[in-house]
């Protein structure tokens, strides 16, 4: 079974990259895919870049250029959900654009909520009740847009009208790539900053050690799931 791992930010891949062995590189669409081992696991990883469209063809890429099984996506994202903190991991079990409009949900591929694996969703969980995380750690719906939130009054719009746990750029659009293709997926989140007025700040001070707390969940994801085989 072959991993697609994905992270926009190199902070977000770094970790991964450094534990994978037998790596080979490949450069497509002017980004470098890495293809090797964790374990005896077979990974692809790429740096996606931010937003939408970047997340989306990447994702296409990790599964029909390099054949991925599963398509996991880790990084950090901003807090929505009141309860939940800078360093708190969101891991999702849907994901949804909150900036188009419900009219897309006529036409294909006819859907609000991506819904993610629900294995996934269990060995994630299992990864991160063993970890001495920074945090605690909470399954829920992530929100994705072109769009850093760093105002309260948007932040509760997207209350209001998603009730989300998170938000962030890259998730849903991925999502949306994995089901388009019948590919499971699934997205890991640790909270960087609250997507309020003091955003920014908090998002210089958190995004490494919050990066690298994501993908320390999925190396672990990636060790316990070859203790299942």
């Amino acid at each position: 079974m072959t991993y697609g791992i994905i992270g926009a930010l190199e902070e977000e891949v770094a970790l991964v990259r450094e534990k994978m062995t037998d790596v080979a590189e490949r450069e497509l669409y002017g980004r470098t895919f890495y293809t090797g081992r964790i374990g005896k696991k077979e990974i692809v990883l790429v740096c996606c870049g931010i937003g939408k469209v970047n997340a989306a063809l990447f994702a296409n890429a990790v599964i029909r250029e390099f054949h991925a099984d599963a398509v996991i996506n880790a990084g950090i994202a901003g807090a929505v959900a009141p309860g939940i903190g800078v360093m708190d991991v969101v891991i999702s079990t849907e994901a949804a654009f909150h900036d188009q409009s419900p009219i897309m949900e006529k036409y294909y591929p006819y859907k609000k909520f991506f819904e993610a694996d629900p294995a996934l969703v269990r060995l994630c969980c299992r990864a991160c009740g063993e970890l001495p995380l920074h945090g605690r750690y909470l399954c829920g719906r992530i929100v994705t847009g072109d769009v850093f939130v760093n105002d309260r009054a948007v932040k509760q719009d997207l209350i209001e009208r998603f009730a989300p746990s998170c938000t962030e750029m890259e998730g849903a659009a991925i999502a949306h790539a994995s089901y388009v293709n019948g590919t499971p997926f699934l997205i890991i989140r640790t909270m960087s900053d609250s997507a309020d007025d003091d955003a920014d700040t908090a998002y210089d001070n958190f995004i490494e050690a919050a990066a690298r707390q994501s993908a320390s969940i999925v190396l672990k994801m990636l060790e316990l799931a070859e203790e299942e085989n």
